[in-house]
């Protein structure tokens, strides 16, 4: 979907018809908290939900709309629009005038290093086995495809006049494995009702859709791709060494009381703990999410150094994820305050 494409020329006053879903994507579970007294578990939990990854998707018969909230790398109600006659995805950021090109292969370099950087596209294998779990009291068609990045596995819920609007929320799906667009498992009427990636390196990603309304009144201009009064932007998304997917409150609510740690052994030419608080360091070349006790509390770009400086002192766990989940690090217990540095010989410190 490029610029030239020109504007989405459909009327604004049209209303369509369609689905709307709520969906949640889901990359594992995190370690644990430790055991003990000061860990306050509620708000452990608190924080896990908030930062669920959530998709609110709507699809008529020849467009999508996805936007996200929870715990991604993008602002808040972040919004991908796509449409039949067209590949790749229109992304718009709330608070921003204009909106960006995402072109084929470049969604997985978006959701998880928050970049616009297209990889090569690979062929992919597709096998109808049967019928899938029932899902949503419906009836599910189980596909599956193999490429060289990941195994995917699609169930397809069939829904009257969906159109090919589920085939586009496919589309974004491979995406995420670098499969072409023409290769969607999706047939006409058909919505992708869960969704399993599972990459070749290791982990895996999945996708479920939570609930899903027929509506017969979706505003045309909602599901315009572009929108036609919202400019093209040429510009790169705005960079950022990194920031916390947390308010200071819900991370000093991680523990109930303090806990005096025993004095840090320093060793030569090594920094100092801080004062209080965690400090994150990402010294690869590659943008991670830092998850403590379970939770994903902040991302950290290459170079970066984010500090949380609110935890309250003692016994955490943490362990360095990628953003979708395809490489981790082991976890790490750590004693607060600390500096935790991700990379070459380096450690929580």
């Amino acid at each position: 979907m490029r610029e030239l494409g020109g504007k989405d020329t459909r009327s604004d006053s049209k209303e369509l018809g369609g689905y709307v879903m709520q969906a949640v994507v889901h990359t594992g579970e995190g370690p644990p908290a430790p055991k003990g007294p000061e860990v306050n578990a509620a708000a452990i939990e608190a924080a896990r939900r908030k930062l669920e990854a959530r998709l609110a998707v709507t699809v008529s018969q020849t467009r999508a709309r996805i936007v996200l909230s929870g715990g991604w790398l993008l602002p808040q109600d972040a919004e991908l629009r796509a449409r039949v006659d067209r590949y790749g995805h229109v992304l718009i950021v709330p608070g921003e005038e204009g909106y960006r090109v995402v072109e084929p292969g470049a969604l997985r370099a978006l959701l998880g290093e928050r970049r616009l950087d297209v990889a090569p596209l690979s062929p992919a294998e597709t096998t109808s086995t049967g019928e899938g779990a029932r899902r949503l009291n419906q009836r599910t068609r189980r596909v599956d495809i193999a490429t060289r990045a990941a195994k995917a596995t699609f169930e397809l819920g069939t829904f009257r006049d969906a159109g090919d609007g589920g085939g586009l929320v496919c589309r974004a799906l491979l995406d995420l494995v670098n499969v072409p667009p023409g290769a969607s498992p999706c047939q006409a009427d058909e919505i992708p009702l869960h969704a399993e990636l599972r990459w070749t390196t290791q982990g895996a990603l999945a996708y479920d859709v939570t609930n899903i309304v027929r509506r017969i009144d979706l505003p045309a201009q909602e599901l315009a791709a572009p929108p036609a009064t919202t400019a093209f932007a040429s510009t790169p998304l705005p960079g950022s060494w990194g920031e916390p997917l947390l308010g200071k409150g819900e991370l000093a609510a991680f523990r109930n009381a303090p806990i005096d740690p025993p004095p840090p052994v320093t060793r030569d030419a090594q920094a100092p703990p801080p004062d209080a608080g965690l400090v994150l360091v990402n010294s690869t070349d590659e943008l991670r999410v830092a998850w403590l006790d379970g939770v994903p509390v902040a991302w950290v770009a290459p170079g970066g150094r984010v500090p949380l400086p609110s935890l309250v002192r003692g016994r955490y766990l943490l362990q360095w994820r990628t953003a979708l989940g395809d490489a981790w690090e082991p976890p790490e217990p750590l004693t607060v305050p600390v500096v935790s540095e991700l990379g070459a010989d380096a450690g929580p410190k």
